[in-house]
C-alpha cells in the first residue's frame, strides 16, 4: 500500500511545527527554509543573478610557458630536453671536480625528475633529508658492526625494514623520503663497512653526489620553461567542481546511474590533497590557500557523502513507495537549476543559498510528516529523511560553493587546523618492512655463500628495488617488468658505452654519445603507458655505465652490474608475490581492518576522531581498496558499496555523538555498534541493527508529541534520520566487516 504524505491535514499552526533551517557541516545555520504562511523568501532569481561574475575556480587559465609558447603536444619532448640537459649539467660538474662516483649525480637527476616543478621540488627536499639521515645512520652501523659482515648486514635489514614500515605510516613524497632513509644506508653503508678507514669520506661523496643531481634538476625544472604544478591542481579543482554539479544534477533529476560519479569524486579529493602536499614547495599563493583547499576537500567529501544518502531516499520514493505532497519534483528541478547557473559561474555562493532556499520553499516540514496519524512509522521515517537529506544536502553545496570561491578569490586559510585522518594498516606495514628485510639477507646470504665480486651491488639493488616498490603499488607487474627490462637494456647499454663511448674524446663527444639514450628514457618516462620502460632503462644505464672523469671500461664488471639489478629485481618481484601478495581478497582485509579501526575510535573516549579525520581517512581507504579492484567485476562493485556504506555509517555515529542529547537511545546504539566491532558473530551485527531501529522509533515518538520544544524537536529529527541511515547502511557494510573476520584468513595475508 503506498502511503501518501504531505502537509495536507496536519498540524500546520502547531507551536512546535518549526521551520526546519538549511544548518552547514559546521551547525551554523544558513537561512531558515518555512513553506508556512508569512514565510520569508530571498530575492528573486534575477536578483540574485545581477552583478559582474563572482570568482570560482571554473575557469583556469594556462599560464605555463611551456603550454603557452608550444602547445601541450610538445610537452614530452620539453620534458626530455630538459631531463637530457640537466643530466649532462650534473656529469659535467662531477667531472669537473672530480667527484669519486658521479653516476649518482645522473641517476638522481632522473630519480627526482617529474613532468611538473612542484613534483621536483617537493620529491628533492624529502630524498635531501633522506639521503642525509641515511649517511647519518649508515656510519653508525659502521661503526658499530664494520668489523663482523653478518652482524653488519642484519643490522642493515633491520634499518631498512624500520625505515619501510615507517614509510607505510606517511604519504606523499614523505613516505619517500622514509624508503629513502633506509636504503641510503645501504648504498653508503656497505662501501663504507668494506673500507671502514675511508667510512666518512664515502658518504660524504655520496652526500654531494646526490645532492649536486637535486640541485641540478631542480634548478633546470624551475628556471626552463617551468611546468607549475600550481596550475594543476586549480584544473583539479576545476574539474572538481564540474563533475561535483553533473553528480548533483543526476541525483536530483534521476534517470542516471551515480555510482560512477561517486567514485570518481572519492578519488578526486584524494588527488587534490595529493597536489596541494607538493604545490606547497613551488607556489606561495598555493602555500598561504593551504588551509582554504584542506576546506574545500571537506566540504566536497560532506556533499558526497550527503548526496550518497539523499540518493538511497529518493531511490526509496521514485519506486513508488510514498508520495511527500506535490512540491518535491518541483524543488529537485529548480534546485538543479540554480547548481547548474552556479557551476557556469553566473551565480556565487551567497546567490546559490538564495536559490535553493526558493526551491526548498515548498517543501514540506520534517515535523508535519511525523505527525501523520494514517503511515506506517518506517514510511514516515523515510519520508523524513528525505526532507531532511535534501535540505542537508542543499547546506552542504552551500558550503563547497563558499569554500571554492574562497580559494579562487585568493583568500588565506584560517588558523583553524583542519585533520586529515591516515588509512594506516599495522599489519601490512609489518609484512611491507619484512619484504624489504629479507631481500636483503637472501641476496646477502647468496653474497656470502657464492664470493660474488659484485654481491655488495646486488644487495644495494635489492635494497632499493623492494622498498621503493612499497610507495609505488602494484609491486608485482613493476617487478616483472623491471626484471624483463634490466635484462634486455643490457644490450642497448653495452654496445653504447663499450663500443661507443671508447670512440670518444673530451666531454663534447661524450655527450653527443649519452645525449641521445638519455632523451630516449626521458621521453619514454614523459607519457604514461612508457614511464615505466623509460625510468628503469635509465637507472641501468647510469647504472652500468659507471662514467667517470677517466673513463675505466670493463665488459665484464658491466655485464655482472646488469646481472645484480635483474637479481635484484627478480627478488623482490618472488618477495612481493608470496609474502602476504597484494589480491584483491587482502585489499578487501585491509581495508576492513582500517574501517574497524576507524569505527571504534568513535566510541572510544581517547584518542576521539572527529568527522573531518574520519571522512579524509575512510576515502583515503576506500581508494586504496579501489586501486586493487576490477569495475566490471560485481563482488568488487558490491566491495566498493559496502565500503561507502561504512562510510557513511561513521558519519552518522560521529554527528549523533557530537549532537550534545547523552540519551539512552544513543548510548544503546554506541554500545551495540561497539560489541558489533569487538567480535566476529553475525548475532551481535543484528544487535547494532535492532538497537537503531528502535533509536529511530523513539525519536519518532518524541516527535509526536506535542510538549517537545522548538530545539528539542529539530534534535529529534536530525537524530531519527541519523538512526534510520545508521541502520541502513550498517546493514550493507557490515558483512563486509563480518567477512573479515569470520573468513577466517591466514595471519600471513596482508
Amino acid at each position: 500500500m503506498t502511503a501518501t504524505l504531505s502537509s495536507t491535514g496536519t498540524k500546520a499552526s502547531s507551536p512546535t511545527a518549526v521551520p526546519e533551517p538549511i544548518v552547514s557541516p559546521e551547525g551554523r545555520s544558513l537561512v531558515a527554509v518555512s513553506s508556512g504562511p508569512g514565510a520569508r523568501r530571498g530575492p528573486t532569481a534575477t536578483e540574485a543573478e545581477l552583478g559582474p561574475a563572482p570568482p570560482s575556480s571554473g575557469a583556469v587559465p594556462d599560464t605555463d610557458p611551456a603550454r603557452w609558447f608550444f602547445g601541450p603536444r610538445w610537452i614530452p619532448w620539453i620534458f626530455a630536453a630538459k631531463t637530457t640537459a640537466a643530466g649532462l649539467l650534473a656529469l659535467l660538474v662531477a667531472f669537473t671536480f672530480n667527484l669519486d662516483q658521479p653516476q649518482w649525480a645522473l641517476l638522481t637527476v632522473f630519480i627526482v625528475s617529474q613532468p611538473k616543478d612542484g613534483l621536483v621540488l617537493a620529491k628533492s627536499f624529502y630524498r635531501i633529508i633522506g639521503t642525509v639521515i641515511g649517511a647519518g645512520g649508515a656510519l653508525v652501523l659502521v661503526a658499530l658492526f664494520a668489523q663482523e659482515r653478518v652482524l653488519f648486514l642484519g643490522a642493515l635489514a633491520v634499518w631498512i625494514a624500520f625505515c619501510t614500515f615507517g614509510s607505510q605510516y606517511a604519504r606523499n613524497w614523505a613516505a619517500y623520503g622514509f624508503v629513502l632513509s633506509g636504503y641510503t644506508v645501504a648504498i653508503v653503508g656497505i662501501p663504507g663497512a668494506l673500507d671502514p678507514g675511508n667510512a666518512f669520506f664515502i658518504a660524504v661523496a655520496r652526500v654531494s653526489e646526490i645532492s649536486l643531481g637535486i640541485m641540478t634538476a631542480a634548478a633546470v625544472s624551475h628556471l626552463v620553461l617551468p611546468m607549475s604544478l600550481a596550475g594543476a591542481l586549480r584544473r583539479a579543482v576545476a574539474t572538481g567542481r564540474a563533475d561535483l554539479a553533473d553528480y548533483a544534477a543526476a541525483l536530483l533529476l534521476g534517470g542516471r546511474d551515480t555510482t560512477s560519479l561517486r567514485t570518481k569524486l572519492l578519488g578526486q579529493v584524494v588527488a587534490i590533497e595529493n597536489l596541494r602536499a607538493s604545490a606547497v614547495f613551488e607556489d606561495r599563493e598555493i602555500q598561504n590557500r593551504s588551509g582554504v583547499l584542506r576546506r574545500l576537500d571537506i566540504a566536497m567529501l560532506g556533499v558526497v557523502d550527503v548526496a550518497h544518502l539523499l540518493g538511497r531516499s529518493l531511490d526509496w520514493l521514485r519506486r513508488g513507495r510514498a508520495v511527500i505532497g506535490p512540491g518535491l519534483d518541483g524543488t529537485l528541478t529548480r534546485a538543479a537549476a540554480a547548481i547548474d547557473v552556479w557551476r557556469g559561474g553566473k551565480l556565487d555562493a551567497a546567490g546559490l543559498s538564495r536559490r535553493l532556499v526558493q526551491a526548498s520553499a515548498s517543501l514540506p516540514l520534517a515535523r508535519e510528516l511525523c505527525l501523520a496519524p494514517f503511515a506506517a512509522d518506517e514510511d514516515v521515517i523515510r519520508c523524513a529523511a528525505v526532507i531532511g537529506r535534501l535540505r542537508e544536502f542543499f547546506a552542504a553545496m552551500v558550503v563547497y560553493a563558499e569554500a571554492d570561491q574562497a580559494f579562487a578569490a585568493g583568500e588565506p586559510g584560517s588558523n583553524r587546523r583542519v585533520d586529515f585522518g591516515l588509512a594506516n594498516d599495522f599489519a601490512s606495514a609489518v609484512w611491507t618492512g619484512l619484504r624489504a628485510a629479507l631481500a636483503v639477507l637472501l641476496v646477502s646470504g647468496f653474497w656470502i655463500a657464492a664470493n660474488w665480486p659484485h654481491g655488495p651491488t646486488a644487495v644495494i639493488l635489492a635494497a632499493v628495488a623492494t622498498a621503493r616498490l612499497a610507495t609505488m603499488g602494484h609491486a608485482v607487474p613493476l617487478a616483472i617488468a623491471a626484471t624483463l627490462i634490466f635484462s634486455l637494456s643490457t644490450i642497448p647499454a653495452f654496445v653504447l658505452v663499450e663500443t661507443l663511448l671508447p670512440l670518444a674524446s673530451g666531454f663534447t663527444m661524450f655527450a653527443l654519445v649519452v645525449a641521445p639514450m638519455l632523451f630516449l628514457c626521458a621521453f619514454m618516462m614523459a607519457h604514461e603507458r612508457t614511464m615505466v620502460i623509460g625510468f628503469l632503462s635509465a637507472l641501468l644505464f647510469a647504472s652500468v655505465g659507471a662514467f667517470q672523469n677517466r673513463m675505466v671500461y670493463d665488459p665484464i664488471g658491466l655485464v655482472n652490474t646488469s646481472i645484480a639489478a635483474t637479481l635484484a629485481a627478480a627478488v623482490a618481484m618472488i618477495l612481493w608475490a608470496i609474502v602476504a601478495p597484494e589480491t584483491p581478497e587482502a585489499a578487501h582485509r585491509r581495508f576492513g581492518r582500517a574501517a574497524r579501526k576507524l569505527l571504534a575510535r568513535i566510541a572510544a573516549p581517547r584518542p576521539r576522531i572527529g568527522l573531518a579525520e574520519f571522512e579524509t581517512a575512510m576515502t583515503e581507504a576506500l581508494d586504496r581498496l579501489r586501486g586493487h579492484l576490477r569495475p566490471d567485476r560485481p563482488a568488487d562493485l558490491a566491495a566498493l558499496d559496502a565500503g561507502t556504506a561504512l562510510l557513511i555509517t561513521g558519519r552518522e555515529l560521529i554527528r549523533v555523538r557530537d549532537d550534545g542529547r547523552p540519551t539512552p537511545a544513543k548510548m544503546d546504539v554506541e554500545d551495540k555498534v561497539v560489541r558489533f566491532l569487538a567480535s566476529n558473530k553475525k548475532l551481535t551485527l543484528d544487535r547494532a541493527l535492532r538497537a537503531a531501529q528502535d533509536a529511530s522509533v523513539t525519536c519518532l515518538a518524541e516527535l509526536r508529541d506535542d510538549r517537545v520544544g522548538v530545539a528539542e524537536a529539530r534534535t529529534a529529527v536530525r537524530e531519527m534520520v541519523a538512526f534510520a541511515a545508521i541502520r541502513d547502511e550498517l546493514e550493507r557494510g557490515g558483512e563486509l566487516l563480518l567477512d573479515e573476520r569470520a573468513t577466517g584468513a591466514p595471519a600471513h595475508v596482508a
